[in-house]
């Protein structure tokens, strides 16, 4: 029950108000002290259909896998689902058709702005997509269900933005289950390649290595995403140790995608030259080659889209740190190209990015070249 409360983000009181109860029943309830009634279990079979995935996977990270309750409450929210609402929703290719161009441009409105101004939306069409699924004509199921992935992904890197790595983790766990549902190989590898993103980003590298393997198991028909699950193997692959293993994937990448293209043609829409060269640098940092990983760094720059803001801040703050021993002025003046694109794009992770860059700059504290930098860092005053 607090568990529930704390996934909603409720006090005990809004709790109670919400169930039509008072306080102190809650209060009961959470301490065990009293059980639910048949009137509050109906109010909370109502608050388990109406469940969001962001919700959901709260709630799963609040509570242990082999928890009781966790494992009751889930198959009552299944059951509630199942029967909620008088209405019935009508699913048709064309109501799918809006909810995709709709999910598919808040996928780009997050590579642009970040997700302090996308993952609104992009929570609403993830809840939406999976509102849906119970009322959707089974010929029209693996449609839902691959949109239904994509969004909840969405969801998930918009939560690893937030930096809430553990509900991120959870709500991939969700797309993908999805993506089983709908049969779709390309979306299934395509969200182990986020989940390696995400493992690597964590410095989880044997677990990052885990779902690359996972994701190369899968035969997928995307050429696109052929060569983003090999790069990205290549990096975990690095990462945990294993060149050889890494060396090998980056001889199978085609290298023939020189732009991306678009969320409608692709889930690895972002491959592009620049995604190879970048990973390149990656695998080259991860082998000890801080000066070729810079090159490569630095070659990828003026290749990522304009529109791609938190990548190419990203980037930026990434040739900062590795340049940073060896040319001050260098490095510093990547930053502050960073801390510009950070205007446009108030990722907090991005943030956060930025402040592990400058704590490795802390040795070169006082020289002008840090003055400059944390002037220019002032006047955007979320980075500070």
């Amino acid at each position: 029950m607090k568990a529930l409360r704390m996934a909603l983000r409720m006090s005990q009181a809004d709790f109670a108000r919400m169930l039509g109860c008072g306080q102190r029943t809650v209060s009961g309830w959470e301490r065990g002290q009293s059980g639910i009634n048949k009137t509050a279990q109906l109010a909370l079979d109502e608050v388990c259909a109406t469940l969001d995935p962001v919700v959901r996977a709260r709630f799963e990270v609040l509570v242990e896998e082999d928890d009781v309750d966790r494992r009751e409450f889930l198959k009552t929210a299944a059951l509630a689902a199942a029967t909620a609402g008088s209405a019935t929703p009508t699913v048709t290719p064309a109501s799918i058709g809006h909810l995709r161009q709709t999910v598919h441009t808040l996928k780009l409105l997050d590579d642009s702005l970040g997700s302090d101004a996308a993952k609104p939306l992009i929570d609403a069409a993830a809840r939406t997509c999976t509102s849906l699924l119970p009322y959707c004509p089974e010929l029209l199921k693996p449609d839902l269900s691959r949109l239904t992935a994509e969004s909840v992904a969405s969801s998930a890197w918009a939560a690893w933005d937030q930096k809430e790595t553990r509900l991120a983790d959870r709500l991939y766990k969700q797309a993908y289950e999805h993506a089983l549902e709908a049969g779709d190989t390309d979306v299934q590898a395509g969200i182990l390649v986020d989940r390696t993103c995400l493992a690597v980003g964590t410095h989880r590298y044997s677990d990052a290595a885990d779902y690359a393997e996972g994701a190369l198991a899968i035969r997928v028909r995307d050429p696109r995403m052929a060569d983003l699950l090999a790069l990205h193997a290549a990096e975990a692959y690095a990462h945990a140790n294993r060149r050889q293993d890494a060396r090998k994937q980056l001889e199978t990448v085609s290298r023939k995608y020189t732009d991306r293209t678009t969320p409608a043609q692709s889930y690895a829409y972002m491959m592009a030259e620049w995604v190879s060269i970048y990973l390149n640098g990656s695998v080259l940092e991860a082998t000890g080659d801080r000066r070729g990983a810079a090159e490569a760094v630095e070659e990828s720059l003026p290749l990522i889209p304009s529109d791609a803001v938190r990548d190419q801040a990203s980037t930026l703050l990434r040739l900062a740190r590795l340049t940073a021993p060896q040319d001050l002025d260098r490095a510093t003046d990547a930053a502050k190209q960073a801390v510009q694109l950070a205007r446009k794009n108030t990722s907090p992770r991005l943030r956060e990015n930025y402040r592990k860059t400058r704590d490795l700059l802390s040795p070169w504290d006082g020289s002008c070249a840090l003055r400059d930098l944390d002037a220019v860092a002032d006047e955007v005053l979320f980075i500070r």
